[in-house]
């Protein structure tokens, strides 16, 4: 899964999950190889370090969505649910948003958006691993994994009430436009975004 945690404020630090990298120093934590540019060259210095710690404090971020229909167990989510407008439906779609830091970040949520909606949000501390029902129209007991096991912490992205809010800057603008998901992040005391590239789409449950 595609990783991207972006430093709030002109500097950009994009990283990608593999199963084996390293940087150029030879050792990269958590198998995360990271790609960093700053865009003020008077800073620099600076701007990298700041940008390769906040990459480095975002391990991973992971999205899905969940349909509840009206006695249709098996039918995957229409266009209308994707875009969160569910035509006659009365069922608000769910999301499962997940963000992974380092073990021990302090870390909080300034806003969400979610397939071009902001939301207000809070972060839940979870265990790991998530997991969920695979098919909850048809009980059986296999299990989807929405975040696998770690030692680092996961949080869960609660949302909140829609908002009306339009991107603050160019940066954010192309950011809600290339992301399905979009949370507005403090870490370690340094603002960034935590993206989800594409969220992927559960077995819908049947309401009862």
């Amino acid at each position: 899964m595609a990783v991207w945690s972006t430093a709030r404020g002109g500097n950009m630090a994009r990283c990608t999950s593999h199963e084996a990298s390293t940087s150029t120093t030879g050792r990269l934590r958590r198998s995360v190889g990271c790609f960093i540019r700053s865009t003020a060259l008077g800073a620099a210095a600076a701007a990298v370090a700041m940008g390769f710690a906040m990459a480095q404090s975002v391990i991973a971020t992971y999205g899905y969505s969940r349909a509840t229909l009206p006695g249709i167990p098996g039918q995957l989510e229409t266009e209308d649910q994707k875009r969160g407008t569910q035509g006659s439906a009365v069922f608000p779609l769910k999301y499962y948003l997940y963000v992974e830091v380092k073990r021990g970040s302090p870390v909080s949520a300034d806003g969400a958006w979610v397939r071009g909606r902001y939301y207000n949000c809070r972060l839940t501390k979870v265990s790991t691993p998530v997991l969920v029902e695979s098919d909850p129209g048809v009980p059986t007991e296999k299990k989807e994994t929405l975040v696998p096991k770690t030692s680092n912490d996961v949080y869960s992205v609660v949302l909140g009430e829609a908002k009306s809010r339009t991107a603050s800057n160019g940066q954010e603008r192309e950011l809600i436009a290339s992301n399905e998901a979009l949370i507005a992040l403090v870490v370690n005391k340094s603002e960034a975004y935590a993206a989800i590239r594409s969220i992927k789409t559960l077995r819908p449950a049947a309401a009862p």
